[in-house]
């Protein structure tokens, strides 16, 4: 029996999904320069030639990489804006931040291997600012309805704390405490709240 143009569109989906698992670990565990087309295709399961009918090279799988890590970003903040109250929302999100870097440690892994690399992140330069900026302000915003004086300071210190323990954790997974030091955070940008 023939497929439906609907299993055709999921069997692309899972194809794309299957790259975009591949190219993360093997980014993640080999470092993007010496992560080839060909392992990544090997890897999913896929000719090098399908997959590049989904995917231009390396810089594109990356690119959709952080764009998707983005969008896990965006959720925490969504999340964030459901809290009852401003204090609230700004614990939801540091422990969102945390849970989305414990469920994607390779893509963290790879994230601080990069940044280390500015030739690699050059193509997504532009991308990547937008993406600090938007964080930075909507971080910004939260912390002036929570009633944090100088919010525009506050919300670079939060970034760099959250960033600076994600980064720790990444380093030693097992003997970080990665709980204990978000409810620190937690604890230091919203003075009063009670263990």
């Amino acid at each position: 029996m023939p497929r439906t143009p609907e299993q055709f569109d999921q069997i692309r989906e899972e194809s794309r999904e299957r790259i975009l698992v591949a190219a993360l670990r093997l980014f993640a565990r080999h470092g993007f320069a010496a992560t080839s087309v060909r392992m990544i295709a090997e890897d999913a399961g896929i000719s090098q030639g399908l997959l590049y009918n989904y995917y231009d090279g390396k810089e594109s799988l990356l690119r959709a990489i952080f764009e998707r890590s983005m969008t896990d970003v965006r959720a925490s903040f969504a999340s964030a804006a459901t809290a009852g109250t401003p204090r609230k929302a700004v614990e939801l999100l540091v422990r969102s931040a945390f849970d989305i870097v414990r469920g994607h440690r390779d893509f963290w892994q790879l994230s601080y291997q990069l940044r280390m690399q500015p030739q690699v992140l050059t193509g997504l330069a532009r991308e990547s600012r937008r993406w600090t900026d938007e964080i930075r302000a909507q971080l910004e915003q939260l912390l002036e309805r929570a009633g944090v004086s100088d919010p525009a300071v506050e919300a670079r210190v939060l970034f760099a704390a959250i960033d600076g323990a994600a980064q720790h954790y990444v380093l030693d997974p097992a003997r970080y405490p990665l709980d204990d030091v978000a409810e620190e955070i937690v604890r230091r940008f919203l003075p009063g709240r009670r263990r």
